[in-house]
């Protein structure tokens, strides 16, 4: 069934009782119609009758057509009732018209009172089997449209995402399943009902009241008791609707409330499928409560996990210049008055290089804690690229005395939206990294130039590049290359992770190559426009 046939079924289609219900307001009207198609075929079928004698057709041949206007009686028209009138008529029609002496009910062969009740108990048992069989064939029909709109329901919920989702997709197809007004309210993350979703059929106005202090009281007490409340219930019977909890496994996941204005209760049968869509729903429920649970699981397991290894990085990369630093200051202290001037500043110089070293790590530590924990905020203004790039060249040039920095800015001012702080800290790490990963002497390059409304930076060395196995994985964390250049200082590998999640939360993109005449090249992209 497709789902343009489902918005346009309403339960009147799927009902079992629509056929046989005996307060049916249309009941009248049918049985009227009913008795007007069984006494027309009928007429039909004698005036058939006629037709056959004129021209001097065997009795038998009236009989069976008298029988095949029975059959279609019965096809024509609903229940039992029409089917049994039908050869009750054939019988004395046929008695009537066509067995002597005619126009009368009285026979002269003493044969013919058999033949009339042959004719009879055959005429009743073709006209009950054929109303039976067309009863049983409409029934398995309609069982079959309810299964495929139950269908069609469940396949509804299984693309939803979330559990505020799955409330929407129920409410709308219950309140056009029952065509009336619904209202669901299903359990939050605190185990408590969450928001109404409120679906108002036909835009009726009376689902207002669905928001009133004692429909709210219905749908807390179903909640709590677990048991169907409000319109035809034995508690609070003067609800405006009827309301069933969502059962799942682990308990009552949330309320459906189905609408009974002007006292239209829901019958056993409506009921019964209430049900069995809330139970769909409660499926949907607990499967989405348990992927939810399932993905805190694995963020608080890789969450660890990266403590751990955060853990791990610092202890080992802070270790060398925290010992460096102590070495160097003993060093001074100790020998104080044998030292040379010159001695002193290297030995200054050392601890200066590596304080600078650890203050950068800790921004990186800091940065991608704050990263994990969603708290990096942007304050994007217009800055000049010019002064980003030259702050970003000052706050590294102590760590690069043995290579050289240049620089390559247009000449034209170039204005960008961004967050000067963060993009800043982008380039200290990509030239951090530059300087670790090429010898002595190497020459770095920054390069910014503009590109199809876009801004491109690119930080580039004459290095011994990177290992195409490395590429893919140079953005990940913890992820540290073994080639570093003769000082021996290894990074915590999370200075290219921040620097990737940095220019993402720009709307930017970055990226590694090597340079075809030797070295690698880091370029990122951001937007020149918001």
């Amino acid at each position: 069934m497709k789902s343009s046939e489902f918005n346009n079924l309403s339960l009147d289609d799927l009902s079992e009782t629509k056929y046989n219900n005996r307060t049916n307001p249309h009941r009248i009207r049918l049985a009227a119609s009913n008795f007007a198609v069984t006494i027309g075929i009928m007429a039909l079928v004698t005036l058939l009758s006629f037709l056959f004698r004129h021209i001097d057709f065997h009795e038998s041949n009236i009989i069976v057509a008298y029988i095949l206007g029975v059959l279609l009686a019965a096809k024509q028209t609903d229940g039992y009732f029409y089917g049994i009138l039908a050869s009750v008529v054939g019988v004395l029609t046929f008695n009537f018209f066509f067995t002597e002496p005619y126009y009368t009910l009285v026979t002269y062969r003493p044969d013919y009172p058999v033949t009339f009740v042959i004719m009879l108990i055959a005429a009743i048992i073709t006209s009950t089997l054929t109303a039976k069989a067309k009863q049983e064939a409409r029934l398995s029909l309609l069982r079959e449209k309810r299964a495929r709109v139950l269908y069609q329901i469940s396949k509804s919920l299984l693309k939803v995402r979330n559990i505020n989702q799955i409330a929407e997709v129920g409410v709308t197809n219950i309140a056009k399943l029952f065509s009336r007004s619904v209202i669901i309210s299903t359990i939050n993350s605190s185990e408590a009902l969450g928001e109404p979703y409120i679906y108002s059929f036909n835009n009726d106005e009376r689902t207002n009241i669905f928001k009133s202090f004692n429909e709210m009281q219905v749908i807390s007490e179903t909640f709590k008791t677990g048991n169907p409340g409000g319109a035809d219930t034995n508690t609070y019977v003067n609800s405006s609707a009827y309301y069933i909890p969502i059962k799942g496994q682990s308990g009552t996941l949330g309320v459906v409330g189905v609408s009974c204005f002007d006292n239209k209760l829901l019958s056993d049968e409506q009921k019964a499928l209430l049900e069995t869509v809330t139970t769909q729903i409660a499926l949907a429920v607990e499967r989405e409560r348990l992927s939810e649970k399932q993905q805190r699981s694995k963020m608080e397991v890789e969450r660890e996990r990266l403590r751990g290894n955060l853990l791990r990085a610092i202890s080992h990369d802070l270790r060398t210049p925290l010992t460096g630093i102590l070495g160097s200051t003993a060093t001074i202290l100790d020998n104080d008055d044998v030292l040379d001037k010159s001695v002193k500043i290297k030995l200054l110089q050392g601890v200066y290089e590596d304080a600078s070293w650890l203050i950068h790590s800790v921004e990186n530590i800091l940065s991608i804690t704050r990263i994990d924990e969603g708290r990096i905020e942007m304050k994007k203004n217009m800055e000049a690229v010019e002064e980003i790039v030259a702050e970003a060249v000052s706050r590294i040039k102590k760590l690069a005395a043995n290579h050289t920095i240049k620089i390559n800015i247009p000449d034209d001012l170039i204005m960008l939206p961004m967050d000067g702080t963060l993009i800043e800290q982008v380039l200290v790490n990509l030239l951090d990294n530059a300087i670790k990963y090429t010898p002595y002497g190497s020459t770095i390059e920054i390069k910014t130039q503009v590109s199809d409304e876009k801004v491109v930076f690119e930080v580039s060395d004459n290095g011994a590049g990177i290992s195409e196995d490395n590429i893919p994985l140079i953005f990940n964390r913890f992820y540290s290359a073994a080639t570093i250049n003769d000082t021996g200082r290894r990074g915590t590998g999370l200075g290219l992770a921040i620097c990737k999640s940095i220019i993402t939360a720009h709307g930017g993109e970055i990226s590694v190559f090597n340079n075809p005449s030797g070295g690698a090249t880091f370029r990122f992209e951001l937007p020149a426009k918001e």
